[in-house]
């Protein structure tokens, strides 16, 4: 069957309109008749669907986002097969746009709004880590800044490399060992010890991101995988205060310690994180445990 504005992919699906095309697949608005309302509908690519493996990644996908419970992570309403055979994964229709549309046009974001950036995050993250699911690719491509009643609602995306404590069926898809996630967002030990990857690897990635929404640019940014790979091996990166002078030493300090390269070093949960970074903006004092320069 053929994806255009009118089908009906399932007896109580029908298609509006393409929102994106990408090689791994598309996403539809449509109108979902027993919700009475429009979703977003994610459907894997024809060439993909032959694979076994990944159809069945794709289906965990939406069945571990659907266990997700936050206003915060993409609400996933279903996930299933068309009828001709083409999996789909049924979710919340938002309007807005990824944060790296937002810093690709606006080059920072405001303090308030990094702020309001990471405590959101950290609040959909806490919802995850709570069930065992840890995102492991989060970049600015995969958050979206959803406009919801005029105000701007973090919203995180893409769980297709999570990996669960305990998935939904009791299989695992996801290799102990596997590198998986986006470079210049990954934690060290997705680099260099992989089976030790917990909840602390999203936080750090979490970190970059706002290091980058502060500064315009990521800590790591050395052109080249050998470069890029030794710079967060060392663990080295410029004070955000070095870029921008409007950075406080408490802000420097919080930076610090979320971007430690030991993970015994970071903050050890998304809601200890967003708390610390909401005090150190408020008191001006470093988190604790945060002393030293970055390194």
């Amino acid at each position: 069957m053929r994806l255009e504005p009118g089908s009906h992919v399932a007896p109580h699906l029908t298609l509006v309109t393409l929102l994106r095309m990408g090689g791994i697949g598309s996403i539809w608005a449509a109108r979902h008749l027993g919700l009475g309302k429009d979703v977003a509908v994610k459907f894997m690519s024809a060439s993909l669907a032959t694979d076994p493996t990944a159809v069945a990644r794709f289906h965990r996908e939406g069945a571990l986002m659907a266990r997700i419970k936050s206003p915060h992570v993409a609400e996933v309403h279903e996930h299933g097969v068309a009828e001709d055979g083409l999996p789909y994964i049924v979710m919340e229709l938002l309007r807005g746009e990824e944060l790296s549309d937002r810093l690709a046009r606006a080059g920072r974001l405001s303090l308030d709004e990094t702020v309001s950036l990471v405590s959101e995050l950290c609040d959909g993250l806490a919802a995850a880590h709570a069930l065992g699911v840890i995102h492991r690719d989060i970049t600015p491509e995969h958050v979206f800044l959803a406009d919801v009643g005029g105000s701007t609602c973090v919203k995180l995306l893409d769980f297709g490399v999570a990996r669960g404590d305990v998935d939904p069926d009791g299989t695992t898809l996801t290799a102990t060992g596997a590198v998986v996630g986006s470079l210049v967002y990954m934690s060290p030990e997705q680099f260099f010890n992989p089976k030790q990857v917990d909840g602390r690897s999203d936080l750090w990635s979490v970190a970059v991101m706002a290091y980058q929404a502060l500064t315009g640019a990521p800590p790591f940014e050395q052109r080249g995988l050998e470069a890029l790979l030794s710079a967060i091996r060392i663990g080295h990166f410029p004070l955000p205060s070095e870029r921008c002078a409007d950075i406080t030493p408490a802000l420097d300090a919080w930076f610090v310690k979320a971007l430690s390269r030991d993970p015994s070093g970071r903050f050890g949960a998304a809601a200890e994180m967003a708390g610390a970074l909401r005090g150190a903006v408020a008191s001006g004092q470093p988190p604790a445990g945060a002393a030293g320069g970055a390194g």
